[in-house]
């Protein structure tokens, strides 16, 4: 393995792990601020590994972020960032395996604008499409780390309809 890989991995562990650290922040606009600089070595990642799909859904999202950071305008802005990714999806892709980010970044983006449990299930689905991509283009620290946010948001779901059948068995 060459050291240019390993650093390559490196940076998306990077990323990886100030996206984690960006859901322990309470503010809404500290979390948007560490998605935007997480987003950025992603970006960065993703296109030194020559995936150029994910690394341009990666370039918009941070775009996107700073957006949500910027404004209180969430669903408009998606609207406008779907018909980007979808023009992508017309205009760039090479291979059925560059639809995948598209895919993940839409559902995220439409889930980040409903209540938190659909938040939830779209960021389960979304990363778990991210993992597929991952091991596609060989990005080992993408692999590792959406795979713990998607087990992640598996169990959060799993523990908040325990609460809900505890909550229902009660009355």
């Amino acid at each position: 393995m060459n050291i240019n890989f390993i650093l390559i991995q490196l940076i998306g562990l990077l990323a990886g792990i100030i996206l984690i650290l960006s859901y322990f922040r309470k503010d809404t606009n500290k979390v948007l601020s560490f998605h935007i600089i997480s987003n950025t070595l992603d970006f960065i990642h993703y296109l030194l590994l020559g995936a150029y799909s994910g690394a341009f859904i990666y370039l918009l999202e941070g775009t996107r972020d700073f957006l949500y950071y910027k404004t209180d305008k969430d669903k408009y802005i998606f609207i406008v960032s779907t018909i980007i990714y979808l023009s992508i999806s017309f205009f760039g892709v090479r291979s059925w395996i560059d639809y995948l980010p598209i895919l993940a970044s839409i559902i995220d983006g439409y889930s980040l604008t409903l209540e938190k449990k659909y938040v939830t299930i779209g960021a389960i689905m979304s990363y778990s499409i991210w993992v597929i991509y991952n091991i596609y283009v060989l990005s080992w620290a993408g692999l590792l780390i959406d795979g713990i946010i998607a087990i992640s948001n598996i169990i959060i779901l799993l523990s908040y309809y325990k609460k809900q059948i505890k909550f229902k068995n009660k009355r």
